[in-house]
């Protein structure tokens, strides 16, 4: 082999290996450099403000319905009750549930005390807004006490109904079966709540004492010291007293059901009846008696026709008032309630009996000026008072400040309404003197002031 001639063959697999050699570098080296940077399959696009709010907007429906379950919304209304009332101690949320209007709304439950009350229960509705960019939640408001009752655990078999479907007809051997205690006729009508009250714990008493259902008049006349100076028939015991309870203590019959069933069975002699026309006789006297129905009647002369004269004298050693007989009706505690809660439970309260120049002054002397909130309660409390106690305290309240918990549009009315047949009922006198007492009563600090 000539050593002259050039190894084209070799030189060109040289030359051929060092560019690969070069090329694989430079492969490496880019693969290094660019392996930390983000690799996009397409140019990237620059998204403009409005596009992005088009996007956000059409997956953003802020008229759909609320997702009450949703875990970021049941925080967000729990961090929020927490802060809109610090002085309650929260004990356990109940899971929200949609409100009545459920694109804005939702209502939660919760177990909490303070120092008003050792223990209560209370569900509210929230008003949620939701922003229609970034569909973020917010809590715009929360109701009043019990202004989420959708989310209220029902009582098993109850319904929706304020008012119990009436029970159906009994059949003779049924209505037979019972055992019944009627009064009839008294003076108790029309008369102040207390005695009224007095005699009917008296009925009651007897009534337990021979096991025997009541025959009761739900109706009542309201005397004319709480209304407009006139007695008021067509009272519903149901606006003033917890008759379900009642019903629980002692058994009740409504007496226009049990004439009505008495005229079908009983009327023609086919039941025995007892009358009793003396208050003084003890039942101890009849309490074997075995005829279906025993009646006291009641004369015209008062005071010895007073219902409340069976249990003195005699009876006295075998009839005693039923204690937790009367509870009011849970119509009116809301109210009690809703007061309470909107002075955030921790109140001192004052009872104001009668009027005259020097109320004021000793209001004054009682009204605590730490910033404690104080309910003033009595007759003797108007706007012109309490105004004028408002120069100098921003903190005290009385009755006709919440007086939109029984407006015309409150929870309290439609219920009421609906008790009452459709006829809209009115916050009487009875009614303010009982909410007034109760929220007197739930005072941190009572203090009674008589001028």
């Amino acid at each position: 082999m000539d050593p002259s001639r050039p190894l084209l063959g070799r030189g060109a697999l040289i030359t051929s290996s060092a560019q690969a050699a070069a090329a694989l570098l430079l492969v490496a080296f880019l693969f290094l450099t660019l392996r930390g940077l983000p690799i996009s399959l397409s140019p990237p696009t620059a998204l403009t403000p409005s596009s992005h709010l088009e996007q956000d907007q059409g997956s953003c429906d802020t008229t759909s319905t609320l997702d009450c379950a949703d875990p970021q919304l049941f925080h967000l209304m729990m961090r929020s009750a927490i802060d809109a009332f610090p002085d309650v101690h929260f004990n356990r949320f109940g899971r929200p549930v949609p409100g009545d209007l459920p694109s804005s709304s939702c209502d939660m439950a919760w177990r909490a005390r303070s120092t008003a009350s050792a223990n209560y229960k209370d569900y509210r509705r929230f008003f949620i807004a939701r922003d229609p960019v970034t569909c973020a939640y917010s809590v715009i408001s929360i109701g009043e006490y019990h202004s989420g009752p959708l989310a209220r655990k029902p009582r098993r078999g109850a319904t929706n109904a304020t008012a119990p479907p009436p029970p159906p007809a009994l059949s003779r051997s049924q209505f037979a079966a019972g055992k019944y205690l009627s009064y009839l006729g008294g003076g108790d009508r029309c008369k102040p709540m207390p005695h009224y009250l007095r005699s009917l714990l008296c009925a009651l008493a007897e009534a337990r004492y021979l096991n025997r259902t009541l025959v009761l008049d739900l109706s009542v006349c309201l005397a004319a010291s709480y209304g407009g100076g006139m007695p008021e028939e067509g009272k519903r015991l149901a606006f003033y007293i917890n008759i379900e309870h009642l019903q629980s203590v002692v058994g009740i019959v409504e007496h226009k059901q049990f004439w009505e069933d008495w005229d079908r069975w009983g009327a023609q002699g086919q039941l025995g009846v007892r009358i009793v026309e003396d208050t003084r006789v003890a039942p101890i006297k009849f309490s074997k008696a075995r005829d279906p129905l025993i009646v006291r009647k009641f004369g015209d002369v008062e005071p010895g026709n007073y219902w409340y004269n069976v249990c003195e004298g005699e009876a006295e050693r075998v009839l005693r008032p039923l204690q937790g007989a009367i509870r009011w009706a849970p119509s009116l505690m809301n109210i009690v309630g809703g007061i309470i809660s909107r002075m955030q439970g921790d109140f001192d309260s004052l009872h104001v009996g009668g009027s005259g120049e020097n109320l004021r002054r000793m209001i004054e002397e009682n009204v605590n000026g730490g910033g404690r909130q104080v309910y003033v309660a009595g007759e003797g409390i108007n706007m012109v008072l309490v105004d004028a106690l408002k120069v100098k305290y921003s903190n005290v309240h009385y009755l006709d400040v919440f007086e939109e918990l029984w407006a015309t549009d409150s929870k309290w009315f439609l219920e009421m309404k609906r008790l009452n047949g459709g006829v809209p009922v009115e916050f009487d006198g009875y009614m303010r003197e009982l909410v007034d007492r109760e929220v007197f009563l739930k005072g941190k600090k009572k203090v009674e002031v008589f001028s």
